[in-house]
């Protein structure tokens, strides 16, 4: 019993750490904030912290690898990059707080690119599928202009507090890399 109420309170413990490195970060960068002030935000002191967490670089990156790992079973999980747009979009919606957090300037500037990269051998094999001609550097400057379009779109979206719908977002993804896939097709068809 004590070690499920010593779970429990580590869980605790870690959870209102992260909302608190959260909620500094709605306010400026991780390099300006300190230990410190994780811990005066969270209520508890350096030791607690430091038995969970070398430093607050080290908390984000644990914050970042979490939601990149649960939106990578997203990805794992179907087998349609435009299925994934939509679950994407679901997802950041249904995570608003850290979404608008991590992904806005005061997060990792790379963690949105990572994510969308999951589809990226799904993605590549679909449009192998679909054509009958195969260049692989064609088709990486293709899938780096169609994500990094959509980063765009998504931090659009994030920074302006989600207003529009996960599917509605989606579908606009989906729409602009079809068109250009169309004109891909319809030159090498």
């Amino acid at each position: 019993m004590e070690d499920k109420k010593t779970d429990h309170r580590v869980r605790y413990t870690k959870m209102v750490i992260k909302e608190s490195l959260l909620k500094l970060l709605t306010e400026r960068s991780i390099n300006k904030v300190t230990v410190t002030d994780i811990c005066r935000e969270a209520g508890i002191n350096r030791n607690t912290f430091y038995s969970h967490y070398a430093n607050q670089f080290e908390l984000l990156a644990t914050i970042e690898n979490d939601l990149y790992e649960e939106i990578k079973q997203l990805g794992i999980n179907s087998s349609d990059p435009q299925k994934l747009s939509y679950e994407l979009c679901k997802y950041i919606k249904a995570n608003k707080t850290i979404c608008e957090v991590l992904f806005s300037e005061h997060g990792d500037k790379e963690l949105l690119e990572r994510i969308l990269y999951i589809s990226h051998d799904l993605t590549i094999e679909r449009w192998k599928q679909e054509l009958k001609y195969f260049d692989p550097q064609l088709f990486e400057s293709w899938y780096t202009f169609t994500a990094h379009g959509s980063i765009a779109i998504i931090k659009k979206w994030v920074s302006s507090g989600l207003k529009e719908s996960p599917s509605k977002v989606a579908a606009f993804i989906d729409k602009a890399t079809e068109a250009v896939s169309k004109a891909f097709y319809s030159e090498k068809s």
